[in-house]
């Protein structure tokens, strides 16, 4: 009898901890509420494709484009210093972990340099075009190869041109990769 007892009494804490562990129908849950959360989020944030250091720097380009109103007013100097105050180090280089932002103000011609090399500390290196002829449009994307190098590997690299922003990744072979054509639309 005592025998029965204990496998009655076995098998109902065996079952209570069973329905407690499943979760049953959601009465009795002590978990806090918080770790429930965290695995939530964890969830929506294994779910989110990540951006790409491009994306990143696309978001900036065109934040600082609408904050000079650039399609406007043509301020390539007022982009470069919007560049500078928007950027947060956030886009770190893959193999140097360089965070840094070098905006310089160059002609097209410069697009045309393969054996450049970068100091090792940047992130994003953004070329400003205000030669006031060169367009995105009549580009051929094939044909820049500024720090196309396995020197330059994990960079962003930006071309900013009177109608648009050109960008790329370098990667560990020296190769474009993540390349974006965006294109400015002008305000009517």
């Amino acid at each position: 009898m005592i025998r029965m007892k204990s496998i009655l009494i076995a098998l109902a804490i065996c079952s209570i901890s069973l329905l407690s562990a499943c979760g049953g129908n959601g009465e009795g849950n002590t978990q806090p509420s918080r770790t429930s959360n965290a695995t939530q989020n964890t969830n929506e944030i294994g779910d989110k494709k990540e951006k790409t250091n491009a994306e990143r720097f696309l978001e900036y380009a065109i934040k600082a484009a609408d904050l000079r109103n650039f399609t406007e007013t043509g301020d390539y100097a007022g982009i470069m210093n919007t560049l500078h105050d928007l950027y947060k180090k956030d886009i770190v280089n893959p193999y140097t972990e360089g965070n840094l932002i070098y905006v310089m103000n160059r002609t097209a011609s410069y697009i045309d340099n393969k054996n450049m090399t970068v100091t090792r500390g940047l992130g994003v290196d953004c070329v400003v075009i205000d030669d006031y002829m060169t367009q995105l449009k009549d580009l051929d994307t094939s044909e820049v190869t500024y720090c196309v190098n396995p020197e330059s590997k994990g960079m962003v690299f930006a071309f900013w041109f009177m109608d648009g922003v050109y960008i790329y990744e370098i990667d560990e072979n020296g190769e474009k990769i993540n390349e974006i054509k965006h294109f400015f639309e002008k305000e009517e």
